[in-house]
């Protein structure tokens, strides 16, 4: 009982780690890219004669039942079982060996903790040797699930996206724009971060102490307040980092990451969005799609929202995407936060059978499938044709992305910190919208919190 118990806290570390959307790693060479020798590695293993079920927490409504019949139409020998599961469950799962075959992950955020851990296998020589997968095809993006076990984008590759996206551009609502007689920022020029916090307080329209239109949503979801991921951005294309080569060590007292938070303390004070100061509970989504937000901060996949939404996809040509903003005097970069695709289970039962499925949901035709709804952006470049373009909405927003895609990276995630930076971030920052700390106390604060987690979790996985 012990020892389940000691691999169930180690697993939970593992996947709260790697849970937030928004992720971490760092490894020793032996844990980053285990010795592709044991049976479930070896792409030459001949498929099981008998019916077998292959389990996967990739969500139903990111595979439909209709796509599941036509796979098992043509793999008549293989049964997909959608298993839905959450960070506590799949804790569980992985420390009892019974977490599913084919596990949804985020590239940026999760893959290398579970390359560290052994629990994804190397899937090099099958994607090399594979009949629908060409390597030169795949998106720069892609290489988010190659981990060499210090850098992110080489080494052995272990998984694919099912979609990625810029995903910290700015969307604009012309009718809110046009409401507080603000013109639309050139399409084809970059704002800095600062630019679009001044703009965020033109936009905001007031009638006394009561606001009428914000000028930013932040997220979709979320409130209009800084975040641990828009930092990540904001510093990468400041060209600053926090993190050591080795992601051994951390430090957050650097001046990009004071600038990051003096701005958005800025403009939570400010209350261009809704946030802690305002109690405003609304979502970002639903603002910007009811015209009482003009900005919003997020990827191509956005336009999915927009172009469903009932109460837009009638005047599809009052919004439009704006490219990712630069940290100012910074570099131009376009980074994907979260590249969700999926990795197979070292320890699958059947690592043939859950290879075929893997290589015909991500490169077959649910690939194509997903490419024509426009909810994301194709792990494959000669998927990119598949885009909506029919509309002059999505003639606006290819036009845009085709230049964000000459800027894609990565978000410079810390292998060992991912779900744990936060809530630390959040931790420090919060006080200052009351007045209750200094940027000085904050970003010590972040430094030392963060420097325990990498710490405890290298502690954790034996490193």
């Amino acid at each position: 009982m012990k020892q389940i118990a000691t691999l169930l806290v180690t697993a939970m570390l593992i996947v709260l780690m790697a849970a937030c959307g928004s992720d971490t790693n760092g490894a020793t060479n032996d844990e980053a890219a285990p010795a592709n020798n044991t049976e479930t590695d070896n792409p030459k293993r001949s498929g099981s004669a008998e019916t077998v079920t292959i389990r996967t927490s990739i969500s139903d409504g990111e595979l439909s039942k209709e796509q599941i019949a036509e796979f098992e139409a043509e793999h008549p020998n293989i049964k997909i079982e959608i298993d839905p599961v959450d960070a506590t469950k799949l804790a569980a799962q992985l420390a009892t060996n019974s977490a599913p075959d084919v596990i949804r992950i985020s590239g940026v955020f999760d893959a290398p903790s579970y390359i560290i851990r052994g629990i994804a296998m190397d899937l090099t020589e099958r994607i090399e040797t594979s009949a629908m997968i060409d390597l030169d095809d795949l998106a720069p993006a892609a290489n988010v699930f190659r981990f060499d076990g210090q850098t992110v984008g080489q080494g052995p590759i272990y998984g694919l996206p099912k979609d990625w996206s810029n995903d910290y551009a700015i969307w604009y609502n012309k009718r809110a724009f046009d409401a507080a007689g603000v013109p639309i920022p050139d399409p084809a020029v970059p704002l800095t971060w600062n630019e679009v916090m001044e703009l965020a307080k033109k936009l905001t329209i007031k009638e006394g102490d009561t606001v009428k239109q914000y000028g930013l949503a932040a997220t979709e979801w979320g409130r209009t307040e800084p975040n641990f991921n828009f930092l990540l951005q904001y510093v990468l294309s400041a060209g600053g980092s926090i993190s050591a080569e080795d992601n051994g060590v951390m430090d957050f007292n650097i001046q990009p990451v004071k600038d990051f938070i003096n701005m958005w303390v800025d403009a939570v004070k400010s209350h261009v969005g809704p946030n802690l100061l305002n109690n405003d509970q609304t979502s970002g989504g639903d603002l910007f799609l009811s015209d009482k937000a003009a900005m919003l901060i997020d990827g191509y996949w956005y336009g999915g929202v927009i172009r469903s939404n009932e109460n837009t996809k009638s005047h599809l040509d009052d919004f439009g995407m704006l490219p990712t903003p630069i940290a100012p005097g910074g570099t131009r970069v376009a980074p994907t936060g979260s590249a969700t695709g999926a990795i197979i289970n070292k320890n699958t039962k059947h690592p043939e059978e859950a290879w075929t499925f893997f290589e015909w949901y991500f490169a077959g035709k649910p690939a194509d499938d997903r490419a024509k709804t426009g909810w994301g952006l194709p792990a494959f470049k000669s998927k990119m044709e598949l885009l909506p373009k029919e509309t002059s909405f999505d003639q606006q927003v290819n036009a845009v992305l085709q230049d964000e895609m000459n800027y894609t990276q990565f978000l410079p995630v810390n292998p060992y910190l991912a779900n744990g930076g936060w809530g630390i971030f959040d931790k420090y920052v919060q006080p200052l919208y009351f007045d209750k700390s200094s940027v000085d106390e904050a970003v010590i604060g972040i430094t030392k919190d963060a420097n325990v987690a990498v710490t405890e979790a290298k502690n954790a996985i034996g490193q």
